[in-house]
């Protein structure tokens, strides 16, 4: 599965989201988000180069993966996977894609406290599974707590 290689992150200057691709500067011990806005003009299709710096404890990797509205899915959304099906229900499962061992995961808490976690992929591959996007760990910390 090939898919598009971004990054985002919150700007260090004003706490907004910027996407494009991480560039890390060691010796200055400094992180980036760098990438080209392309905007019309009278010369047709122009682009104009950004570079932000980033708090890098809010990078966020792009899965490759849209839910239902067409939305990107970054790691750290939290999302709900539900069973779309007539015959019968499968509760969904509301938690927070994370990144380990080479792929894209959701860590979900199990009734019992616990935390598992499922392989996003191959879950959304098998049909009747919809993904829904409900916000991120950072902007939306209350749609984790427990009721």
């Amino acid at each position: 599965m090939n898919r598009e290689i971004l990054f985002k992150a919150k700007r260090k200057d004003n706490g907004e989201w910027v996407e494009g691709y991480y560039r890390p500067d060691p010796d200055l011990d400094m992180h980036f988000i760098c990438g080209r806005y392309y905007y019309p003009s009278e010369n047709g299709l122009e682009r104009e180069p950004f570079e932000y710096e980033i708090d890098p404890t809010t990078l966020c990797q792009y899965t490759g993966l849209t839910d239902k509205n067409d939305q990107k899915i970054w790691e750290n959304d939290i999302v709900t996977i539900t069973l779309e099906c007539d015959d019968y229900s499968i509760p969904s499962e509301t938690g927070i894609v994370e990144y380990s061992y080479g792929k894209h995961e959701l860590k979900v808490k199990a009734p019992d406290g616990q935390e598992a976690y499922s392989n996003l992929i191959n879950k959304l591959s098998e049909s009747p599974f919809e993904i829904e996007k409900l916000g991120n760990v950072f902007d939306n910390p209350e749609l984790l707590e427990e009721e």
